[in-house]
C-alpha cells in the first residue's frame, strides 16, 4: 500500500519496533536491527525509520498509547519538521493511531487513521481500550476501513458516518495471476498425486490453526491421500508441532514457515483448497491474492470475509468449528469449481492507492477550510519554531 501511494505522493514512514522484537532480531540474527531498511524498491519519494517503542508487556495496554508517544515523540516531532506533511496516515487504532492524533494535533494538521480488524473488532473487549480507540476515532479527521463489515464496526462506536469510508486492500496483479497447478507443485518440490491444502497466515491464536488440525485429523481417517501446508510463524509453533506428533500427522500436517512473495504464488496455484480457519479477520490479504491467482477457498463466515467470497466457487464455515471445516474442505476436493468470472474481483494496489489519495485529499482540504488564520499561522510558526531548534 505504501509503495503504492509513494507512486502517487513523497512519504516518510515511522515504523515503531518494540524493544522485545529488537531484542529477539538482535538473539535470533546475532546482530542489531538495520535501521535503514527498506523493504521496497524506492524512487527517493519513500522513507522510513524504525525508533525504538519501550512499554511493559502483557499489562497497562490502555496506556500503550502514552508509553509509545513517550517513546517515540521525539523522531515524530523532528521527522514532521524535516519532511512538512499535509496529512498524517495511521494503520492502527491502538497504540499508533492515539499517536497519530495527538502528533497531528500539536503541529496542526489533519490525521487519517485506517483500522483492518483486529484492533476494532478485538482490542475494544477491553473496556478501557475501547474507550481509547473510540476517541481517536471521534478526533481523527478521517477513517479508512478495509470492509463494510468493519465500517459496521466503527460505526457501533457512534461515529460520524460522513467521514468513514471503506476502500478493499490492493493485490500485487502483476505477481498473483492463475497458473499450471502441476507445473507450480514441480517448482515448490511438492507431490503431484495427492490432494495440497495450503493456509496462510501467522502462527496465533486468531487464525485459528489448531482447528485446521483438528479438520485436518477427521479428514485423514477417510482415506484421502492428502497435505496440509501452513505457511507463516508465531507463538503457536510448538504448540502445533506438539499436536502434529499426538494425532499421528507429521507427513500430512506441515509447518513449512514464511514464504517470499513471489514464492508464494505458486503455493496458491499448487494448492487444491486455500483454507482460512480464522476466528475474527477484516478482509484477509491472503483470499484477495488466491481470487487473483484463480482459486477457490474455504474459510470462516467472520468479519468481511463473505464480502469477497463467491457463492459458487467458495465454502463459508461456523468459526472453529473443525467437523464443518473438514466436511468442505473435503465436498472441494471431491467437487472442485473453477470459474471464469467471480462475484468479486480483487483490485490492484495501484487502484486502491488512488482511492486513498482521494480521501486524504479531501480530508486536508476540509480541515485546511476549517481551520481560521489564527490557527494557520499558530501552526506554521510551532513548526518553523521546531526546525530552528534542530
Amino acid at each position: 500500500m505504501i509503495q503504492a501511494l509513494s507512486e502517487l505522493h513523497p512519504i516518510h514512514v515511522v515504523s515503531p519496533v518494540s524493544w522485545l522484537d529488537e531484542f529477539s532480531h538482535y538473539i535470533k540474527h546475532k546482530a542489531p536491527l538495520n535501521r535503514e531498511w527498506l523493504p521496497v524498491e524506492s524512487s527517493g519519494r519513500l522513507s522510513a525509520e524504525y525508533p525504538r517503542f519501550y512499554y511493559l508487556p502483557k499489562i497497562l495496554h490502555q496506556h500503550y498509547g502514552q508509553f509509545l508517544y513517550w517513546s517515540i515523540k521525539k523522531s515524530l516531532h523532528q521527522a514532521i519538521t524535516a519532511f512538512q506533511p499535509d496529512i498524517i496516515l495511521s494503520y492502527w487504532l491502538h497504540p499508533d493511531g492515539a499517536v497519530a492524533v495527538r502528533v497531528a494535533q500539536e503541529h496542526g494538521l489533519p490525521v487519517v487513521t485506517m483500522t483492518g480488524g483486529s484492533d476494532i473488532l478485538l482490542l475494544t473487549k477491553n473496556r478501557q481500550r475501547k474507550r481509547a480507540i473510540k476517541t481517536v476515532l471521534q478526533q481523527a479527521d478521517g477513517v479508512i476501513t478495509v470492509s463494510d463489515d468493519i465500517m459496521s464496526a466503527v460505526k457501533q462506536l457512534k461515529i460520524h458516518p460522513d467521514k468513514i469510508h471503506t476502500i478493499y486492500r490492493g493485490v500485487n496483479r502483476s505477481l498473483f495471476t492463475p497458473g499450471d497447478q502441476q507445473a507450480a507443485r514441480q517448482r515448490l518440490g511438492l507431490p503431484l498425486d495427492r490432494k495440497i491444502i495450503v493456509s496462510v497466515g501467522r502462527l496465533e491464536p486468531v487464525k485459528g490453526h489448531t482447528v485446521l488440525l483438528d479438520a485436518c485429523l477427521k479428514i485423514s481417517k477417510q482415506g484421502i491421500p492428502f497435505t496440509c501446508y501452513v505457511l507463516g510463524e508465531g507463538s503457536l509453533e510448538a504448540t502445533l508441532l506438539q499436536k502434529i506428533k499426538e494425532y499421528g500427522l507429521e507427513g500430512l500436517f506441515q509447518l513449512n514457515g514464511s514464504q517470499q512473495q513471489s514464492r508464494l504464488a505458486d503455493w496458491y496455484r499448487a494448492a487444491d483448497v486455500i483454507a482460512l480457519p480464522s476466528l475474527s479477520e477484516g478482509i484477509p490479504n491472503v483470499l484477495l491474492e488466491a481470487i487473483s491467482c484463480g482459486k477457490q477457498f474455504v474459510a470462516s463466515r467472520v468479519g468481511g470475509i463473505p464480502e469477497i467470497a463467491d457463492p459458487v466457487c467458495d465454502q463459508l464455515v461456523p468459526p472453529n468449528d473443525p467437523e464443518e471445516l473438514a466436511e468442505a474442505i473435503c465436498s472441494m476436493f471431491s467437487n472442485p469449481i473453477q470459474s471464469e468470472t467471480r462475484s468479486f474481483e480483487p483490485i490492484s494496489w495501484q487502484e486502491s492507492a488512488v482511492q486513498i489519495s482521494q480521501i486524504l485529499s479531501d480530508c486536508s482540504t476540509r480541515f485546511s477550510s476549517g481551520l481560521t488564520n489564527k490557527q494557520k499561522s499558530r501552526s506554521s510558526y510551532r513548526r518553523k519554531k521546531r526546525r530552528i531548534r534542530r
